[in-house]
């Protein structure tokens, strides 16, 4: 009916309760300290750098903390989907949040982690520079999340266009359904970063396979 409304997650009637309950409000709002923290993906060290050549996909878990999101789970594949770097991070203020409905991490794992952001960065930058070229889906928050800053990114909500067009964006279980017959995200336990780059990479391999037919 005419003005009624309904919430998007559930479908559910705007003046009934929540389907989700947490222990804390979070943010998504980024501080000056975690914006001091961005920093450029190296540059290239001439034509022999390997880097140079590379296309890799990434995806990234997040949890909530005190001054917003903060990565938590670093996965990255390359163009064979083999897993080249999948770390958990260990976040450098107080989390009130550990998304595990949605980042499959629970606080033990990101707690016991030895590694920080910096490690994770600095792991990364021994596979990418600045002319790799990074896919992801949604791609602007796991660089937020990595704090990075890097030019050469392909993006499958992008890509793979929501019919309403702009901002509305496709979500990657439905891309993955759709385009490659393979279901995911279905898990009671959280999401899974290397299945969500590793099907990234999948998608746009079929998008280039089909563009050069």
């Amino acid at each position: 009916m005419r003005g009624e409304s309904y919430f998007a997650c559930c479908g559910a009637d705007r003046t009934t309760p929540g389907c989700c309950v947490a222990e804390a409000h979070v943010s998504d709002t980024l501080n000056a300290e975690a914006l001091r923290e961005f920093t450029p993906t190296p540059a290239s060290r001439g034509e022999d750098d390997p880097r140079n050549y590379k296309v890799y996909a990434m995806d990234c878990e997040m949890v909530y903390g005190v001054w917003g999101p903060e990565l938590a789970r670093v996965s990255v594949v390359d163009m064979d989907n083999k897993l080249v770097l999948d770390l958990i991070v260990k976040p450098h203020n107080t989390v009130i949040d550990y998304n595990t409905r949605f980042s499959g991490l629970t606080a033990n794992q990101v707690e016991t982690s030895d590694v920080d952001l910096f490690e994770a960065q600095s792991r990364l930058f021994e596979l990418v520079n600045e002319r790799s070229i990074l896919i992801g889906h949604s791609l602007e928050s796991d660089l937020k999340a990595m704090r990075l800053r890097h030019e050469r990114v392909v993006d499958t909500a992008v890509v793979f266009e929501h019919r309403q067009g702009f901002p509305f964006k496709r979500a990657l279980r439905n891309l993955a359904s759709e385009y490659l017959q393979k279901i995911i995200q279905e898990d009671d336990s959280g999401h899974d970063s290397q299945e969500d780059s590793a099907t990234c990479m999948s998608l746009m391999l079929l998008k280039v396979k089909e563009d050069c037919k």
